[in-house]
């Protein structure tokens, strides 16, 4: 699923060390918020597929939220309505049919007015003003929580209450409800759902074993992180090259502490395929620390290999101030106080977006001014306000 879009506007780059650096649109084009994209939809040798540098996408409204998905991304814009763009399979697009829309986004319809949006492959769900949630595309898992496992071309109402915050990844989905409890649907033949078993679920389940209320949550292809309100970081689920950061290699079918030197402000976990993976998270400290699978630098400790417990970032520069952190398939980005980007890790996409296909082993800034950063698999989305 890999597809670059055009540049609509023109870019004014600047070469940084190995990095292409995206500044502001050229003048008559810096009004309200935009989206750049790069990496790939993995859409093979189709035309339009690729970028390894940030592009404009051409976007008829104003951005409020962005989120990167494996075959599409969707946005949010400042009136309440979702766009989307990229592969059409499975209905993940949500406009009734599984064409592809590469280079603008199109609107789904039959929506209220929505505040949330997440993605996980190709399956996208909205949380809507009203607290209704609503979901379309690949449901093969029953990751919907619908009891069924179909798939859905057009947005549904799911059967789900008080939901504050979604995320998921691969064929699971997590449900963050106002109480600070956590819900899961989908497969669980990895212990991705929590729920201290090993059986998949086509309704909500919940998630066993936390401590205290969950603050934020975030999924990889087969593992599930939560924050917690008093700043742990808690993991479940695939377990080979130590994403769960408790010091093992064993799946686990509940969650386990994450053994950070102390509490974590931000966690974003990512991985490519089904059995690979790892977490990056933003301390209270301000450092960033990452644990799981290292094969490509991802952690950004300069090395190469698998971390079974957190690892310091240490080839971040120590003069910035960072803000957001985020994981893609296996590749991180870092934000700093300045909205800068900084990348790292695989790059055979251009999902890093030096430029290059080349791997990015120490972090290299790509993209000025980011309000939000959202990554997967192989490819990148960021909003930018100007």
């Amino acid at each position: 699923m890999k597809r670059a879009l055009p540049t609509i506007f023109a870019l004014a780059l600047i070469l940084v060390g190995c990095g292409i650096v995206s500044d502001s649109p050229a003048s008559g084009q810096n009004d309200g918020n935009v989206i750049f994209r790069w990496g790939s939809f993995g859409l093979g040798a189709k035309a339009n597929n690729e970028s390894s540098s940030p592009e404009f996408v051409n976007r008829p409204f104003d951005v409020v939220a962005v989120v990167a998905g494996n075959a599409s991304d969707m946005a949010l814009d400042s009136n309440g309505n979702v766009w989307t763009w990229g592969d059409g399979s499975k209905g993940v697009l949500g406009d009734g049919s599984t064409a592809d829309k590469i280079s603008n986004p199109v609107e789904v319809s039959g929506l209220p007015a929505i505040v949330k949006i997440a993605e996980a492959d190709d399956t996208d769900v909205a949380l809507a003003a009203n607290g209704t949630v609503w979901g379309w595309g690949w449901n093969e898992a029953g990751q919907l929580c619908l009891g069924n496992k179909t798939d859905f071309k057009r947005p549904v109402e799911l059967s789900l209450s008080g939901v504050v915050a979604m995320a998921g990844a691969g064929r699971h989905m997590l449900y963050l409800l106002a109480s600070g409890a956590l819900e899961a649907c989908g497969d669980n033949s990895d212990g991705q759902l929590g729920d201290g078993s090993f059986t998949g679920s086509t309704t909500p389940v919940a998630v066993q074993g936390l401590p205290s209320a969950v603050s934020a949550i975030s999924a990889g292809q087969t593992d599930s992180t939560a924050l917690l309100s008093n700043g742990q970081v808690w993991d479940w689920g695939y377990n080979k090259y130590g994403q769960l950061g408790d010091g093992k290699t064993q799946s686990s079918d509940t969650p386990v502490a994450v053994e950070l030197p102390t509490t974590a402000r931000q966690v974003y976990t990512g991985g490519d395929d089904s059995k690979d993976g790892q977490s990056i998270a933003l301390l209270s400290d301000g450092t960033v620390w990452g644990w799981g699978n290292d094969r490509y630098g991802q952690l950004g400790n300069g090395r190469t290999g698998n971390a079974t417990v957190p690892v310091k970032a240490s080839s971040l520069p120590r003069e910035r101030t960072w803000t957001y952190v985020v994981s893609g398939g296996s590749d991180s980005f870092a934000v700093d106080s300045n909205g800068d980007v900084w990348g790292w890790g695989n790059n055979d996409e251009g999902q890093v977006g030096t430029g290059s296909s080349s791997d990015v082993l120490h972090p290299v800034e790509v993209l000025r001014g980011a309000d939000m950063v959202s990554a997967t698999a192989d490819d990148s989305v960021a909003q930018v306000g100007f």
